[in-house]
């Protein structure tokens, strides 16, 4: 027989569950947006990764998806009034001026609107971004960059050492299609061995991905990083990650602190074999590409000392550049306007583009607008850096390497540069000014039942 008691408890006991399931339906609901917004994003970094120029038009499919989902987050999107008015300059009223008065002076038109529509991926991930956790689109951002080394150095495998397959025949013919439209593919001869050349657009974003991942403890990610900017044979890219590379395996060496982990990344310290892994994957992997390609060593020496032929190039360019300021002063202060080409010594022809990024930009659009870009990048990083969080020192420094990497060729203004630069400002806005602690945003879509890196996986 039940008693009294059972019988309040039996009619207390589903009201206790409804009670729970309307508690946990809206976090579902929330966390069920918040993956389909991080999913979205995904596809808009892997399209912008693997088609940067668009020829394949997966870029424009995923910016409509992503410009589709931002309806869902578009009640979260906050800026102040000093970043409202800053980003209105900087992209929008600034670059529109610029292709107007670019189109006047003669320029290009529709060259002009390519050089100037990359700022709207600012927007578009500003009324993103703060419904989500401010780590989870930069984590999505670098493990999509991880699929391209993937891509680069399975690719380069199957060429190289089976080159009668009928797989490795179709990946070489159709990278080779690609050519000039995504980036450079064919051949290129080391010492008289001929291996496959495959250089996306999107290769020195490599840079600052194998930055993040060595500064968080991700070593094996970091060496597939760095050994596919060994095999697309990005010289400024591979030098640049190797410099951190060095400076970080030397410190991590000399570091006799041993910090435990925060926001569940690993301990940054470590004794012994732990130190020594970094100095392994850093110095081990550029040696064995010197060592199967022999040539490749000088080819950097060359280019550093200015004796290559790119050397040559970049050069002439600068000089150039320079005669041109010198010529029209009053482009330091507004720009050549966008889509104006200017006659280089280093190509003898007219050039829309060269790979010393930062004089172009100022040739662009201006020395005032480029300090105003330039100091969003170096501000991020500085902010994310100054966390003494461990990954987010790894978000600044990644993203101080991508801006140098980007500078050595036509990518500080590219849609994946742009990106970056603002997934980094957001990260670094969940941070209050004059404490380390972590800030939660308002009405921030579940942000504390993510997943650490830790849990995410190696």
């Amino acid at each position: 027989m039940d008693s009294p008691g059972n019988n309040r408890m039996a009619k207390f006991c589903p009201q206790m569950a409804k009670s729970r399931q309307s508690e946990l339906a809206p976090e579902a609901g929330a966390m069920f947006k918040s993956n389909l917004l991080t999913a979205a994003l995904a596809i808009l970094f892997t399209a912008n990764i693997f088609d940067p120029l668009g020829v394949l038009r997966l870029k424009y499919l995923a910016f409509v998806l992503a410009g589709l989902s931002s309806f869902w987050a578009i009640r979260y999107f906050f800026l102040t009034s000093r970043e409202l008015t800053l980003g209105l300059l900087l992209f929008v009223v600034w670059p529109v001026w610029s292709l107007f008065y670019g189109a006047v002076s003669g320029g290009d038109l529709s060259v002009g609107l390519t050089q100037t529509t990359p700022f709207i991926f600012a927007w578009l991930l500003a009324l993103i971004l703060p419904a989500l956790d401010a780590r989870r689109p930069l984590r999505a951002f670098y493990f999509c960059v991880l699929l391209l080394a993937i891509v680069v150095v399975v690719s380069f495998v199957l060429i190289v050492f089976l080159p009668e397959n009928a797989i490795s025949q179709t990946i070489f013919e159709y990278l080779t299609s690609l050519e000039g439209k995504e980036g450079s593919f064919g051949t290129q001869s080391f010492g008289g061995l001929e291996v496959p050349w495959i250089y996306f657009s999107s290769t020195l974003f490599l840079v600052p991905a194998f930055v993040y991942y060595l500064l968080i403890g991700k070593l094996l990610r970091a060496g597939a990083l760095l050994l596919a900017l060994g095999l697309t044979f990005s010289k400024a890219g591979l030098t640049i990650a190797c410099v951190f590379g060095a400076v970080y395996a030397v410190s991590r060496l000399f570091n006799r602190s041993d910090k435990k982990a925060t926001n569940g990344i690993a301990r940054e310290g470590g004794k012994g074999l732990d130190k020594l892994l970094p100095i392994v994957v850093i110095a081990g992997i550029p040696l064995a590409v010197f060592l199967f390609l022999p040539t490749f060593s000088d080819d950097i020496k060359d280019s550093w000392a200015g004796n290559s032929v790119t050397a040559q190039v970049r050069i002439g360019h600068f000089h150039s550049v320079m005669e041109l300021f010198l010529e029209h002063p009053s482009y330091l202060l507004v720009g050549q306007g966008a889509g104006v080409p200017f006659y280089s010594l280093g190509q003898s022809e007219y050039v829309q583009s060269f790979e010393i990024d930062y004089l172009n930009a100022i040739r662009k659009f201006g020395l005032p607008w480029f300090i105003g870009y330039s100091a969003i990048v170096f501000y991020s990083a500085r902010r994310l850096i100054r966390t003494g969080i461990r990954e987010q020192r790894a978000f600044g420094f990644a993203l101080i390497s991508g801006y140098l990497a980007a500078g050595t060729n036509p990518e500080l203004l590219s849609s994946l540069f742009v990106t970056l630069m603002t997934l980094s400002y957001f990260a670094q806005r969940c941070f209050p000014r004059r404490t380390g602690h972590q800030k939660k945003p308002a009405r921030m879509l579940n942000v504390m039942s993510l997943p650490s890196i830790d849990e995410a996986g190696a």
